[in-house]
């Protein structure tokens, strides 16, 4: 009777014959429909950014992606990683490789061979010799171990091409991020400016004031600190300006200092429709960084089966035909004729404590990679509802604004008629103007939150 105890360590040879090809990667946490995003049904959309409808952001993420280095990384990414999966394809194919050789060696009387010439006078100490072969070798995939490496090398390739995506979407909505950032700097740079001038304005009418006794020092000194204020934040405006066109010339791959042509007109901030959010589940093929995370887990239970293929013998079959003669004469004749053939076999037997480790070492990557997507759709999930809690908070917000904005402009146009009428002061004037000034900036700001809301939800959403 044979004891179990005995048959144990052929237990990791079944547990190999059971390794499946494709991952479970069981349930997933998504929600069954959104609460906060757009459940539109969302169009399958390549170039995203022309939402927002402006010919200059166009042609800058154009630029971009047609250029910026990182993209041209990630595309050298994707052909190693090919390259890789068709090595891995070629491994299960049989290899063979042509040999020829033609040799005249006169040997040594005093060592080797070469010692028989004081014996057997008929022996030459030069020698010919002439070989020609092919031989071949095919290692059989026998217990799958090299499917399985490819099966993980085409994983690797598809995660390439998804973080390839990826560092696409990544560059094209830095790009609009920069675009968006430029736009409101400009318009608070001439909101600034504005009200530098009726500062300025307001400086100069104190210092008149309190030099004909009407005015305390006092209230010169406060209109002198926010002229100072003023000019402070002026140059701050500009160099938010400066930024912004830096960090766009970086992304469009141009040198310090470049004219970006698109630039060369000034431009409100652009605003596009909220996007549609389709289902929670699209996202999982939508966003490249869950595309990636699924392929990095296929790959990790590809390589649980290579790693248990060590468990069994590898056998490999090989051959050779060909000539070999040492008489220049007789080469190529039926003499001369060599065949050869072969069958090997490698097995790891005593040293299943190694392969248990790999083995191990391999499902410990599996789990990681598993808990690593369980994450990333997580994190997705909730960057999406996020986002469209903020842009919904960003439309209600550029709706205060706007009507605060029109009002100031309504209170501004009434009190210039009542200043050319006399009725009230020119420093009157510029405090309705500043009031006016304070609520355009605010304008601004508003616009440009919902077109990063809008964006935020893009990324989120993956972009297309």
């Amino acid at each position: 009777m044979i004891r179990l105890r005995y048959l144990a360590p052929l237990a990791p040879l079944a547990l190999a014959a059971c390794a499946g090809d494709q991952p479970g990667p069981g349930p997933l946490p998504i929600a069954p429909a959104w609460s906060a995003a757009n459940a539109a049904p969302r169009a399958a959309i390549t170039e995203w950014w022309r939402a927002w409808n402006d010919p200059a952001l166009n042609a800058l993420v154009a630029q971009a992606l047609a250029a910026n280095p990182r993209i041209d990384a990630a595309e050298a990414r994707i052909a190693q990683a090919r390259a890789l999966a068709r090595r891995a394809t070629a491994d299960l194919l049989p290899v063979a490789q042509g040999n020829a050789q033609v040799a005249r060696v006169e040997q040594s009387t005093v060592a080797g061979l070469g010692t028989l010439t004081r014996y057997l006078p008929t022996y030459s100490r030069t020698q010919n010799d002439a070989s020609m072969n092919i031989a071949g070798q095919w290692e059989l995939d026998f217990a799958r171990g090299l499917s399985h490496r490819r099966l993980a090398t085409r994983a690797d390739a598809g995660a390439a091409l998804a973080g390839a995506r990826a560092v696409r979407l990544a560059v094209a909505a830095e790009t609009v991020d920069a675009y968006l950032a430029y736009r409101a700097a400009q318009a608070q740079l001439a909101t600034a400016e504005q009200r530098t001038s009726a500062l300025a304005d307001q400086q100069a009418i104190a210092r008149a004031r309190l030099a004909q006794g009407e005015a305390a020092a006092q209230q010169a000194e406060a209109a002198v600190a926010r002229a100072a204020t003023a000019r402070a934040g002026l140059a701050q405006r500009r160099a938010a300006v400066d930024v912004a066109r830096e960090r766009l010339a970086v992304l469009t791959s141009q040198p310090d200092g470049t004219a970006l042509a698109p630039l060369a007109t000034s431009a409100p901030i652009p605003l596009a429709p909220d996007p549609a959010a389709g289902t929670p589940a699209a996202l999982l093929r939508a966003r490249p960084d869950l595309v990636v995370a699924e392929a990095d887990l296929a790959g990790a239970h590809a390589r649980i089966g290579a790693a248990l293929a060590e468990y069994w013998p590898h056998i490999t079959l090989s051959g050779l035909i060909g000539f070999d003669s040492s008489d220049f004469g007789a080469f190529a004749s039926p003499a001369s004729r060599l065949v050869q053939g072969a069958a090997g076999l490698r097995w790891r037997l005593f040293d299943f404590a190694r392969v248990n480790a790999e083995v191990a070492a391999a499902r410990g990557r599996e789990r990681e990679a598993l808990a690593s997507y369980r994450d990333a759709v997580l994190q997705a999930g909730g960057q999406v509802e996020i986002g469209f809690t903020q842009l919904g908070a960003a439309r209600i917000a550029l709706e205060q604004q706007q009507a605060g904005a029109a009002a100031a402009e309504r209170a501004y146009a009434s009190a210039a008629a009542a200043a050319r009428a006399g009725e009230i002061s020119r420093d009157a004037l510029r405090s309705a103007e500043l009031s006016r000034l304070e609520a355009d900036d605010g304008l601004v700001a508003a616009r440009l939150g919902v077109a990063q809301a809008v964006l935020a939800c893009q990324r989120a959403l993956g972009g297309s």
